[in-house]
């Protein structure tokens, strides 16, 4: 298989993912607890950590393929933009692991550490992924996406839309992230990309 159609999968992986994420933000705000050792031993939490974890991963992909697409165009900061991105989403994968293999042994054996408040260093890794690394490199990959117009300006504008408000304490605010993504990756599957000249090296 030529690199080319290794680049268009990519976005098929882009599809499912925000399609998977879109699904699991649905399905555990719909069963979530006010106490986290209840909701963590059912199966719709362990179903929806799952579709998290998956999605996750095909992101990763997905990611990779949305950015060798437009890596000369994007130029300086598009590699930045794809760095943060791809390092704020694997360190996401992460703690999605944990919530899904975890958490239900926290929720027998020591339940009230899965009910306190989050601090030290644990408080500081939830923050530094969720508030920092991962809205912030996807709101920079949707800046050098919209400056290499390499994929519909509209899309781009919608992944920055939606990376600022998924750092909201919002319920589904990432599925504006996650339709952003889809969109690009439905561009970069069926290769209808911008009809514009050249585009300009970005540095």
């Amino acid at each position: 298989m030529a690199n080319s159609d290794l680049i268009r999968w990519s976005g098929l992986a882009a599809i499912l993912a925000a399609g998977l994420l879109s699904i699991g933000a649905l399905l555990s705000l719909a069963t979530e607890s006010e106490n986290l050792s209840v909701s963590a031993t059912t199966p719709s939490y362990a179903f929806s950590s799952l579709l998290y974890l998956l999605g996750g991963v095909l992101l990763l992909i997905g990611l990779v393929g949305l950015y060798i697409r437009q890596s000369g165009p994007s130029g300086i900061l598009g590699l930045v933009a794809f760095l943060v991105a791809f390092l704020g989403t694997a360190l996401a994968v992460g703690a999605t692991w944990a919530e899904l293999f975890v958490a239900p042994a926290l929720a027998v054996e020591a339940p009230r550490v899965l009910d306190a408040e989050l601090t030290g260093m644990l408080a500081l890794g939830f923050t530094l992924t969720f508030v920092v690394f991962l809205p912030l490199g996807w709101l920079l990959f949707g800046v050098a996406s919209f400056r290499a117009r390499i994929y519909p300006r509209a899309a781009a504008i919608l992944l920055m839309v939606g990376a600022v408000i998924a750092g909201l304490p919002i319920p589904l605010t990432e599925i504006v992230l996650y339709v952003g993504v889809a969109w690009l990756g439905f561009v970069l599957f069926t290769e209808r990309g911008e009809t514009v000249q050249q585009p300009m090296r970005v540095r």
